[in-house]
C-alpha cells in the first residue's frame, strides 16, 4: 500500500506549546508517518507565525492533512466563528484541503427534529465558510455530541448537499454511538473524505473528562486490532469506492506511550490495509 496515506492524530502529545508539537513531529516521523492531523488550537502555539510553522514542517519532513474543530456547548456556538476566517486562511496556506468538524458538545435531554435542524444548519454554515478557502468540512460523529447516533448522521447528510459536506467517520465513536461501523461507512462511502481509525473494546464508554481544548477524552479506546471494530470490512469498503485519502490512526490515551501506540497502529495499517 501507499504508506504516505497513513496519518497520525497528534493531539495526545499536547497542543499548547511548540515543544509538544515538535515532539510529536519527531516521533511520528521516526515511525514512518509523513502526515498528521492536529487540533486546530495547535496553530496558536505558533502565534500566527506561518514561516515558523512551515519551518517546523520542513525540518521534520511532515505535512498537515487535516485540522480538527469542534462545536462548543449549545448557546456558545458563535465562539467557533470568532477567528475562523483567520484560522482558515492560515490552514489553507499550509496546503490543507480538509478538516474534521465535531458536532455540538453535550447531549440534550431530547434530540428532536428542531434540534437536529438547528445542528444541521450550524454545520452547513461552518462548511460553507470553509469552502470559501478551498477546504472541505468532514462531519465527524462523536460520542456525547448532537451527532452521535445513526439517525442524527442520516439527518445531517439528508439535508446538506454532498458538494458542501463530506464525512470523516470515526470507527470507535460509531460503536460508542450504538452504530455498526461497517453499515454506516458502507452507506456513506461515497462521502468519506477522511477517516479516524480507532478501536474500542465494546460500546460501553467512560469519559476521562474534558481536555483543555474542550473535547472529551476516553479511556476505553485501544490500539487497532485489539477491540471489536471489523477493520477488514472497513478497509474493503474504502477500497471498493477507490478512497485515496488519509488513513488517520488515533488513540485518546495510550496504554504505555504515544510513540509505541502510534507505531503499533502504523504497523497494523501497513499489514492489514
Amino acid at each position: 500500500m501507499d504508506t504516505s496515506r497513513i496519518t497520525a492524530a497528534v493531539w495526545p502529545w499536547g497542543i499548547n506549546t511548540r515543544q509538544e508539537m515538535e515532539t510529536a513531529a519527531r516521533e511520528i516521523r521516526e515511525i514512518g508517518y509523513v502526515s498528521y492531523e492536529s487540533i486546530k488550537s495547535s496553530i496558536y502555539a505558533y502565534e500566527w507565525d506561518l514561516a515558523a510553522y512551515k519551518e517546523m514542517l520542513d525540518r521534520f519532513g511532515i505535512t498537515p492533512v487535516s485540522f480538527y474543530y469542534h462545536l462548543p456547548a449549545f448557546g456558545d456556538e458563535a465562539s467557533v466563528f470568532e477567528n475562523l476566517d483567520r484560522e482558515l486562511d492560515f490552514i489553507s496556506k499550509l496546503g490543507v484541503e480538509r478538516l474534521c468538524l465535531q458536532a455540538t458538545s453535550g447531549r440534550p435531554d431530547v434530540m428532536d427534529d428542531e434540534k437536529k435542524r438547528f445542528e444541521t444548519e450550524l454545520i452547513e454554515k461552518f462548511a460553507r465558510l470553509t469552502k470559501e478557502f478551498g477546504i472541505t468540512t468532514n462531519l465527524h460523529n462523536h460520542h456525547n455530541t448532537w451527532v452521535m447516533y445513526e439517525d442524527e448522521i442520516d439527518y445531517v447528510f439528508a439535508n446538506v448537499d454532498p458538494s458542501i459536506l463530506s464525512y470523516a467517520p470515526d470507527t470507535a465513536h460509531l460503536v460508542a454511538g450504538e452504530c455498526d461501523p461497517v453499515k454506516v461507512i458502507r452507506k456513506y462511502a461515497d462521502r468519506v473524505n477522511f477517516i479516524h481509525l480507532k478501536d474500542i473494546k465494546s460500546a460501553k464508554i467512560n469519559s476521562e473528562g474534558v481536555a483543555e481544548y474542550g473535547v472529551e477524552v476516553y479511556k476505553d479506546f485501544c490500539e487497532l486490532g485489539q477491540g471489536c471494530v471489523d477493520f477488514r470490512q472497513v478497509f474493503d469498503i474504502l477500497k471498493s469506492v477507490n478512497y485515496t485519502g488519509p488513513l488517520c490512526a488515533e488513540l485518546d490515551i495510550a496504554p504505555i506511550s504515544n510513540y509505541l501506540s502510534a507505531k503499533n497502529n502504523y504497523e497494523y495499517i501497513v499489514k492489514n490495509y
